[in-house]
């Protein structure tokens, strides 16, 4: 499953995303001055994921699984109160439609598998199906179910909090933007005459200074605050001793606004990325954590975004309708009205 999200493979999958990202934008933008730039994004990211990962191309499928993610979702950090009426017990009853949608679904990929019609490596779906465990047996539906929902939360919620903020930055900050556009803008001049309308994986190597503006708004406002990881033995940090086998919540802040690892961090400057004047120091900078447990879909979130930036810039131009709209976390960190922005399509 993880070679499937390696660059090898996702260099495969650029044409696809592309196309999918630029007519995902033109339905959302149709016949439309304003849009909600927090739920478009979301709607994008879930599409690419369901599309190009686990090769679901139905819309309608889809678009009810889109609603039904979004109600477990929240369900995910409300009060456990299974009751009915409660965002909780909302959660479970979407939860509980999304297998009743996918069973369907693994049965006949397995039924393809077995026929010779599906490779094991198609999508991540195939990957699972293909597994076996320490007694060579398939590992169950309920696992691969879990594996599912985990994937798709990971792929499509913190991809999109990061489009969103590129968006918002992008929106607020003239220099950064002007920068950004001047790159995109530039791939496409470079293209050969008669060349296909379709990103390249040489394209998205291009995109360099869109990628500093990403990472640094990553350090800043990281889309996952931290993570917990377990003491494997006893320990001791600044002062406390930590026995072992407790719970240790790592948080990002910490060491992405330290001044010793990155000058001056509050102010906003894409180019620390660039040539640092010293290394970062591992595990100082984690927005996909670190070690054994870096984000295995950190390449195809890259992908993900820079595409997606190339074509909101090439194709539209647009600006907040609150230009004083803040950060909130949700628990993810979202503008707090959605990023309503007025959007019209680019003269070129």
């Amino acid at each position: 499953m993880v070679s499937f999200l390696k660059p090898e493979s996702l260099q495969n999958y650029i044409k696809q995303m592309d196309e999918l990202t630029k007519i995902m934008l033109l339905r959302e933008t149709e016949n439309k001055d304003t849009i909600k730039a927090v739920v478009t994004m979301k709607k994008l990211t879930f599409n690419i994921a369901s599309s190009i990962l686990f090769g679901i191309k139905d819309e309608h499928t889809r678009e009810v699984l889109f609603d039904d993610f979004s109600l477990a979702f929240k369900a995910g950090w409300s009060v456990p109160i299974n009751f009915p009426g409660t965002v909780y017990w909302r959660g479970l009853r979407a939860r509980s439609r999304i297998v009743s949608r996918i069973l369907p679904i693994l049965k006949e990929r397995r039924e393809e598998i077995l026929q010779g019609k599906l490779s094991p490596t198609s999508n991540v779906f195939s990957c699972l199906l293909a597994l076996r465990d320490e007694n060579e047996q398939p590992i169950s539906d309920d696992l691969i179910l879990d594996n599912y929902v985990t994937l798709m939360i990971a792929s499509h919620d913190t991809s999109a909090t990061l489009m969103s903020l590129m968006i918002w930055k992008l929106s607020t900050d003239s220099e950064i933007y002007k920068k950004v556009l001047d790159e995109q803008m530039d791939i496409l001049r470079k293209r050969e005459e008669g060349a296909e309308d379709r990103l390249t994986w040489a394209e998205i190597q291009k995109m360099k200074y869109t990628w500093r503006v990403a990472q640094e708004l990553m350090r800043i406002i990281p889309p996952v605050f931290g993570s917990f990881r377990k003491a494997l033995k006893d320990t001791e940090y600044g002062g406390y001793d930590i026995p072992k086998g407790w719970q240790v919540y790592c948080v990002s802040h910490g060491t992405h606004m330290n001044k010793e690892i990155f000058e001056k961090p509050t102010e906003f400057d894409p180019s620390r990325f660039e040539n640092p004047s010293k290394p970062i120091p591992p595990y100082a900078y984690i927005p996909f954590g670190g070690g054994l447990h870096t984000c295995i879909g950190n390449e195809f979130a890259r992908v993900e975004v820079l595409t997606t930036i190339h074509n909101l810039v090439t194709m539209f131009e647009w600006s907040q309708v609150f230009p004083d709209e803040i950060i909130t976390r949700q628990p993810m960190p979202y503008p707090s009205m959605g990023l309503p922005i007025k959007i019209r399509p680019r003269k070129l």
